[in-house]
């Protein structure tokens, strides 16, 4: 039971900082400074509405000033969102599972996800081009080092497991 407790809070602590640090710790790049008045906002909506894009999108700051083209950084975020989600439930399930064998499948399944994590934001979405951006500064180290610490945490639990079992 104490394992149990241990590991799955450590796993779903993780989770929650996989889900943080890209939005508010070390968030992704912001809005861009410009002033937006009313009007702006209204003919900027309708023109965003036309063109497919949500007016959401438009005016988190998530676009790129010259293209419109919702920058990378905006999709990682929410990359990870679902993944810091999808830590957090098998988290939960290690802490409820009672066999030591589907505890381990778990851990398992949660070092092949610290995989993905690192590689959201290093090679299958990545992040804004300008090194000097908070998303590359910030975010992309944060969830580098958060895949890390999930592996091996996960490893620890699954060598820790597979020694109870011999036993």
């Amino acid at each position: 039971m104490k394992n149990r407790l241990i590991s799955s809070s450590i796993f779903i602590i993780i989770g929650v900082l996989i889900i943080l640090f890209p939005l508010y710790i070390l968030p992704v790049c912001p809005p861009p400074e410009s002033v937006v008045t009313p009007v702006d906002t209204m003919s900027h909506s309708m023109s965003n509405a036309m063109n497919g894009v949500s007016g959401e999108l438009a005016h988190s700051g998530h676009m790129h000033a010259s293209t419109g083209k919702i920058m990378k950084c905006f999709w990682t975020a929410r990359a990870e969102i679902g993944i810091g989600c999808l830590v957090i439930a098998i988290g939960s399930l290690l802490l409820t599972s009672r066999t030591a064998f589907v505890r381990m499948g778990l851990s398992m399944a949660l070092a092949c996800i610290s995989l993905l994590v690192a590689a959201i934001p290093t090679i299958l979405i990545g992040v804004c081009g300008n090194e000097m951006m908070r998303c590359n500064m910030g975010s992309k180290p944060a969830l580098v080092l958060l895949s890390g610490l999930l592996f091996i945490a996960a490893v620890i639990n699954i060598y820790y497991l597979n020694k109870t079992t011999k036993n």
